[in-house]
């Protein structure tokens, strides 16, 4: 009786120890698997692949970024997110998409700003009427517009509509400003600023449209320095000077 129990204890501690030793068996394969993975050099980033069509973004600014990543360029340990906010905050990228495939490759597409116009001559705007933080160049050439900050989007729907109804003629918008109160002024390419004021914007530009073809048979319009189409009937014009009518 005394014997089965002695070979009944050395039984239980032969099982405690075949299962410390799992256990830490288990564990060790565990610590090297995940040292493993998250070594950057057991299965780095090797290849990168950036699509998009790029004007301003070169492949050196965004191999820049990735190098900011140091030694987390790691198939499972890169921080997708982290590069795309750092892309994103770059001015000319509108977008960028970040994308692993195995076993050691990035794919990274961008998609750029869509500039419609300058702003208030120190950024320009893009297609959805946001300030994009680039000065522009004298090589650009934006329509200019002009106004506070907060209607920067409403400014460009002005533009927009304008625009739109000047297409069919030969009239081309330079610039176009608005003012604290919405009062826009418009000025064309050949010079002729058309003021607009606050109200019934578009009217005033088929009113314009009707009456120029008008005045230009009659006047010079190198003389013509402004319109005033802020009137309820008609309009105004000023001459430049010395050469008033």
């Amino acid at each position: 009786m005394l014997h089965k129990l002695k070979q009944v204890k050395i039984s239980k501690w032969i099982s405690f120890f075949i299962f410390v030793v799992l256990i830490y068996a288990v564990q060790s394969t565990f610590f090297k698997l995940k040292n493993w993975l998250t070594d950057e050099q057991s299965l780095p980033l090797t290849s990168l692949i950036l699509t998009g069509e790029r004007l301003h973004i070169t492949e050196q600014v965004v191999t820049d970024v990735l190098v900011e990543q140091e030694n987390r360029l790691n198939f499972f340990t890169v921080e997708i997110a982290e590069i795309q906010k750092k892309l994103e905050d770059k001015p000319w990228v509108y977008s960028a998409s970040i994308r692993k495939h195995w076993p050691d490759t990035l794919k990274i597409h961008i998609v750029e700003q869509t500039i419609l116009a300058s702003w208030n001559q120190k950024a320009l705007l893009n297609r959805f009427g946001e300030i994009v933080d680039v000065v522009p160049s004298e090589k650009d050439h934006y329509v200019a517009l002009y106004g506070e900050d907060e209607k920067s989007e409403e400014v460009l729907n002005t533009y927009v509509q304008l625009n739109q109804l000047l297409k069919p003629s030969q009239y081309r918008i330079a610039s176009l400003s608005s003012d604290k109160r919405n009062s826009s002024e418009l000025v064309l390419k050949n010079g002729i600023t058309l003021k607009l004021g606050k109200e019934q914007k578009l009217e005033r530009i088929q009113l314009f449209l009707k009456a120029f073809p008008r005045i230009a048979k009659k006047y010079e319009i190198k003389t013509v320095d402004y319109i005033d189409l802020r009137y309820d009937t008609g309009l105004a014009i000023g001459w430049k000077k010395d050469t008033a009518k």
